[in-house]
């Protein structure tokens, strides 16, 4: 069986490959994918003992060293089916040109990713703003790095950018933030205080709101027609911020009503310099004549 497979040769484009080559190479491939999985199933194990090291590092890693030895594997393949890869060098490099610029984009996103795994300006489970999205990064990959939002959709985000871009990492280091919830009132000072007494209870009966640091009440400044607000409260987590803003706009709404507190909104007056006459609709007939024209018209023809 051994010389069978050993003195059963192919031709394929000239050169000659043994049988038992061929099955050699398959079970190199083979092997070298089984060695990759249970090499970095041990790596991840053994990192995961280490409590200092986050999720998103150890799945990097353990991708990485899986990619390196199946690139070893596949060389071993080829040098035993006898392909002389040194011959391939001249061919790989013309191809390697032409695709070059086709691949800058995916080589800038895989060294992104590289980057962003010893740099870790991002990790999964925390919130982010990237290129007009926020939402949590779930998953970190070479390429690139899924994150999902509020309304559980995915979205596909490049490496590159999270190095090229800003990125707003509202859960980097300290995942505490300072919420400001404007609003503009009547312009009747004797109720300003009565109304930032009424938004301080509205935020500390908020369960959500920290009590320290304490909130706090700004008079930003005179408006047109307002006097313009902010409430200022802390929350300890970001992904949480537009609904406690709407509890909290409910309850102003709420409460200010019941005190008697009027919200304002813009308005524009209009002033006509010159005195705007408006004519009655009832005086045009169903042929879009003028009554008045008309009777003053009759009234010639009466005196003929």
């Amino acid at each position: 069986m051994f010389e069978f497979l050993r003195d059963k040769i192919y031709t394929i484009d000239g050169n000659k490959i043994r049988l038992l080559s061929i099955l050699a190479s398959i079970a190199i491939i083979i092997g070298s994918y089984l060695a990759a999985y249970i090499f970095s199933n041990l790596i991840k194990r053994e990192f995961s003992k280490n409590k200092t090291l986050n999720k998103s590092f150890i799945k990097t890693v353990t991708r990485f060293i899986k990619y390196i030895i199946l690139i070893i594997g596949f060389f071993i393949a080829f040098q035993v089916l006898g392909v002389n890869l040194s011959s391939l060098a001249f061919l790989a490099g013309v191809i390697g040109l032409g695709i070059g610029f086709g691949m800058q984009n995916i080589i800038s996103n895989f060294i992104s990713g590289i980057i962003i795994l010893f740099e870790k300006p991002i990790k999964e489970g925390e919130y982010v703003d990237v290129s007009g999205y926020d939402g949590i990064v779930s998953d970190i990959r070479a390429r690139s790095t899924t994150i999902t939002t509020r309304d559980n959709i995915s979205i596909i985000v490049p490496n590159s950018n999270f190095i090229t871009s800003n990125v707003i990492n509202w859960s980097h280091r300290d995942p505490k933030i300072r919420l400001h919830i404007p609003l503009g009132i009547e312009m009747t000072a004797s109720k300003l205080e009565l109304a930032k007494k009424i938004l301080l209870e509205i935020a500390e009966e908020n369960p959500e709101v920290l009590k320290k640091p304490e909130p706090s009440v700004w008079f930003v400044n005179f408006g047109a027609s307002s006097f313009n607000l902010e409430l200022i409260v802390w929350i300890s987590s970001p992904i949480r911020r537009h609904f406690i803003i709407s509890d909290i706009n409910f309850e102003i709404a709420k409460k200010f009503a019941e005190y008697d507190i009027d919200l304002t909104y813009p308005w524009t007056n209009i002033a006509f310099r010159n005195e705007l006459k408006v004519q009655n609709d009832n005086s045009f007939n169903s042929n879009g004549n003028n009554f008045a024209d008309n009777k003053t018209n009759g009234g010639g023809d009466d005196n003929i």
